[in-house]
């Protein structure tokens, strides 16, 4: 069991700050990291940015982790009850946080709506979902060691 990659995704639309989104993100990254940028057009023809920010090193995904669980720690018992629906068949914990909440330096999980996405993909031998989902709940009472 393990978490291999960590993704995080945000969508900077034309009334927003593509600035203030990526602070948003920062405020759960407790290192230095590189934001890549990529623009698009909204389904009327406005302009939009896609802000992503991949971990794939041992070091920053166990750093990250840690980091984040501490920033939900009133928050995790969320996140265990709604572990089984937050875990697609690749194994893939997806976690959503509120924009607005980060970047004003709380960390605060949602549902839906405008959020920062943070794609986990945890892996387990053999891959079945019964088992990932034994490992996230593992990942997100003990963090990684």
């Amino acid at each position: 069991m393990k978490i291999d990659a960590i993704s995080i995704f945000a969508t900077v639309h034309s009334t927003e700050d593509p600035e203030k989104v990526a602070f948003a993100i920062s405020t759960m990254i407790p290192f230095e990291f590189e934001i890549e940028t990529s623009k698009a057009q909204g389904h009327f023809g406005n302009p939009m940015m896609f802000l992503e920010v991949n971990f794939r090193k041992k070091r920053e995904i166990k750093e990250f982790w840690n980091n984040f669980m501490e920033l939900i720690s009133d928050q995790r018992e969320i996140l265990l009850e709604e572990l089984e629906q937050r875990i697609d068949e690749d194994g893939f914990l997806h976690i959503r946080v509120d924009k607005q909440s980060a970047f004003l330096g709380k960390v605060k999980l949602v549902r839906g709506g405008d959020a920062i996405t943070i794609k986990v993909k945890i892996t387990t031998y053999p891959l079945k979902r019964d088992k990932v989902i034994t490992a996230g709940k593992k990942l997100i009472l003990e963090g990684i060691k």
